[in-house]
């Protein structure tokens, strides 16, 4: 081994580092790569410098990696240049932009990625959303499909750009094709309300359900809503309860209404109030005055009023109702004004029963 030369050495510290044929030891790996680095090969300096970074093998030594990063980098090895740009972000920032800016200007994409998010963040750069885009726009090109959805979030809000719904839209295609499930919701959901694009609901349907079935709780969401709204009630609970179970409260909730309804068959208020008190412990208001309306059919009216009050707090009209007639009815102990006071915002929200109470009471 002694007799190895440079490339050997790091070739071997690979091979260990990975566990290509021998067994998998960063330790051996690191020792390799500092005699390859000694003598002179930047490609180990730059993975020597990598593994003191993070402390891979070898306990963190912020001071030496920076010393092994300078000298690959001075090597011309682009990955070096990026890292030792992220060693120098705090105490640099200056130099640190300098070297994303050479790494990426000689095609490394994880610095233009850098370059993209100082520019967009203020963060070791000046605030500039024109440049980041620009940056944002070049690793798009790369390939890059994390940066076509920032690019198009930018574009499809106006966010530091002008407003280009289109251009958006075209980023959210090349990221979809792709593969990636935000980019075939965010797609999707532009083709279905025509967001500055023609509507194309059949294309905006085959996207939601391709999103979906990676897991997307949003487009799960969609998705359901749509079997629903055409009578596939065994499909819409099946995507409702896939994003339900990851902890969507939206899900959980219209799960407890097609139980409570009997969309799947005869109405079932355990299973109902079940995910109606799993959304309404996560704060969702109208699961709360769903899970306050079955507890108030089952004569627990403390229960039920607990519930109405954490929903009428969020402003939620029918549990403001309910919450006010509870009170005015004697039901539960609340003083007079506050009753009222429920009522009247209640009937000022459109509720028509509260409305006629409210006339009843004022007329008695």
């Amino acid at each position: 081994m002694t007799d190895m030369g440079a490339s050997e050495l790091r070739e071997l510290a690979t091979r260990y580092r990975e566990g290509d044929g021998v067994e998998k030891d960063p330790v051996k790996a690191a020792e390799l790569l500092g005699k390859a680095s000694a003598l002179g090969d930047p490609q180990a300096a730059s993975s020597l410098g990598y593994m003191l970074m993070v402390g891979e093998g070898v306990p963190m030594d912020m001071a030496e990696a920076e010393r092994q990063l300078r000298r690959a980098a001075s090597g011309g090895v682009t990955a070096a240049m990026c890292n030792l740009g992220v060693i120098l972000s705090e105490s640099d920032p200056e130099e640190s932009l300098g070297w994303f800016e050479r790494a990426a200007d000689l095609g490394n994409l994880k610095a233009v990625r850098n370059l993209a998010a100082s520019y967009s963040s203020g963060c070791g750069a000046s605030l500039d959303k024109a440049r980041a885009a620009e940056y944002y726009r070049r690793a798009a090109d790369m390939g890059d499909v994390d940066s076509m959805c920032v690019l198009a979030s930018m574009l499809r809000n106006g966010d530091g750009v002008p407003i280009d719904k289109a251009g958006a839209a075209d980023l959210y295609r090349r990221a979809a094709d792709l593969g990636d499930p935000d980019a075939q919701y965010d797609l999707a959901f532009m083709l279905d309300s025509g967001e500055g694009i023609p509507q194309d609901r059949e294309e905006a349907e085959r996207l939601f359900t391709l999103s979906a079935k990676q897991g997307d709780t949003d487009a799960c969401l969609c998705i359901g809503g749509i079997l629903y709204e055409r009578g596939d009630y065994a499909g819409a609970e099946g995507h409702f309860m896939t994003a339900a179970l990851k902890g969507d409260v939206k899900a959980a909730y219209n799960l407890g209404l097609m139980y409570s309804e009997g969309s799947l068959g005869e109405p079932d208020m355990d299973k109902a109030e079940e995910w109606f008190e799993s959304a309404a412990s996560e704060g969702f208001a109208y699961a709360q005055t769903s899970l306050a309306g079955i507890l108030y059919s089952r004569g627990d009216v403390d229960g039920a009023a607990g519930w109405y009050r954490k929903a009428a707090e969020q402003g939620e009209p029918t549990a403001m109702y309910n919450l006010g007639a509870f009170g005015v009815s004697g039901m539960i102990r609340m003083d007079e004004r506050e009753a009222m006071d429920l009522l009247v915002r209640a009937a000022s929200a459109g509720v028509e029963e509260a409305r006629v109470l409210l006339s009843r009471i004022t007329s008695g």
